[in-house]
């Protein structure tokens, strides 16, 4: 009896110190990967490209996409839903790092998590080794430390895991986005799934987007441009129903003199603001989120110039993927822009190449430098006559690619580029460009 009584001891004095045992061989006081990674700008160049190709707004034909990733891609992703990790406030982890090594068929993911102080170490390194099963990745090893997690063991653990991590956002993103594949493709670092939007949370994807699109300094200007632009709008008399552009741009410009911030970004806002106002196919909302902004008037407003709806948004959407040329944001604008024009394709038009011409020196003017942008911002302000930015054009002279051909010819030819310099010509001589 002794003997048992003893036996049972020990084996109950081993099964308790068993989570002490796991912590001792589990955790290092050395991290297998660098902590603290910040995504460098080659990283933010990367994720914004990606948001911007794989955008599902984009998407007229099929909910299902297929996505595209090489090593480096994902990598960056990854880096990013890392720092999303390290931000969310666990108790446990103040730090985290993962890399990804994509293989044919397989996927091996290695990475260190810096952990709160205690008596075993500060950091538990791991590594996890995925299978491409049909569509879908299982996990079949698990190793934390110098520890190997048996298999009856790692489901539990995942279960266990969900169950922290499902109240925080990122990670109902990830999840949403993981649910969603109806296809995987893995190669030697090349990742390929197809994704169908449908089922994806979009309200957490915008919200992702907008916060690696629009830092926080841009958002709240874009948000101070919007409440200008919604008070400009709701003075209008009620009678109105068309406005020249004009009447937005002098106030506009007015305020942004009247602001102590870099002009440059200044001008870029008000072209933002300007341009989700007059596309049909892009929000304010995709950049701030809808809980940002104040209502504005419900009545359709038409903005013209020289009484033609169209040379608004041809001058304004260039002049604001010209004023973010240096940004990703200028690819999104531009595909937004593209869409526009297609739906209201009226044929080859001269008109419509003057105001996209003028709309594209003016957005280079806006951000050249502080003394250009401030100049631009005052000639707005005092702005009187539509003329002294936009020639007259006449009326809307679309026409179709066999009558472009017979008068024409092609794009190189003598006549097309005779006319093409005048044009040029007559955008030079306007008083916005005397002096700038």
């Amino acid at each position: 009896m002794k003997f048992l009584s003893y036996s049972l001891s020990i084996i109950f004095l081993f099964l308790i110190s068993l989570p002490l045992l796991s912590l001792f061989i589990m955790l290092d006081d050395t991290a297998s990967f660098p902590m603290n990674r910040q995504l460098d700008q080659l990283q933010v160049n990367s994720i914004e490209n990606i948001l911007i190709e794989y955008d599902p707004r984009y998407l007229f034909n099929s909910d299902d996409q297929l996505i595209e990733l090489n090593e480096t891609e994902s990598n960056a992703l990854l880096n990013y839903f890392s720092q999303q990790l390290n931000n969310a406030g666990f108790e446990w982890v103040s730090d985290s790092t993962m890399v990804l090594e994509l293989l044919p068929g397989s996927v091996m993911l290695n990475g260190t998590f810096k952990i709160k102080p205690n008596l075993f170490g500060s950091y538990l390194n791991f590594e996890a080794y995925f299978e491409q099963t049909n569509d879908t990745l299982s996990l079949e090893s698990l190793r934390l430390g110098d520890f190997t997690i048996p298999q009856f063991i790692v489901q539990p653990l995942l279960n266990y895991g969900n169950k922290e991590l499902a109240e925080y956002d990122n990670y109902q993103l990830f999840s949403s986005v993981f649910s969603s594949i109806r296809q995987i493709d893995l190669k030697d670092h090349y990742l390929a799934f197809t994704l169908n939007w449908e089922s994806v949370d979009f309200d957490l994807l915008s919200d992702q987007a907008r916060r690696i699109l629009i830092d926080q300094s841009t958002h709240d200007m874009l948000i101070s441009y919007q409440k200008q632009l919604n008070a400009v709008l709701n003075e209008i008399p009620q009678a109105n129903r068309s406005l020249s552009l004009n009447d937005l741009l002098v106030p506009l410009f007015n305020h942004a003199l009247e602001n102590e911030g870099d002009p440059g970004e200044e001008n870029q806002a008000i072209f933002l603001i300007l341009t989700c106002y007059l596309l049909d196919v892009l929000d304010i909302e995709d950049f701030v989120g809808p809980e940002s902004l104040e209502p504005t008037i419900t009545r359709p407003l038409r903005i013209t110039l020289e009484s033609r709806d169209d040379l608004p948004r041809h001058m304004i959407g260039s002049a604001a993927i010209a004023a973010y040329a240096d940004n990703d944001l200028a690819n999104m604008l531009s595909v937004f822009k593209e869409v526009q024009d297609s739906r209201r394709n009226s044929g080859f038009s001269f008109s419509d190449i003057t105001a996209n011409q003028i709309g594209t020196r003016i957005g280079e003017l806006a951000g050249r430098n502080q003394n250009t942008a401030i100049q631009l911002q005052r000639f707005f302000s005092q702005l009187e006559f539509e003329i002294d930015y936009m020639p007259l054009v006449g009326r809307p002279d679309g026409i179709s690619e066999a009558e472009f051909i017979d008068l024409y010819g092609n794009r190189n030819s003598d006549v097309y580029l005779n006319r093409m310099a005048i044009i040029e010509t007559t955008i030079n001589q306007l008083p916005i460009f005397q002096g700038l």
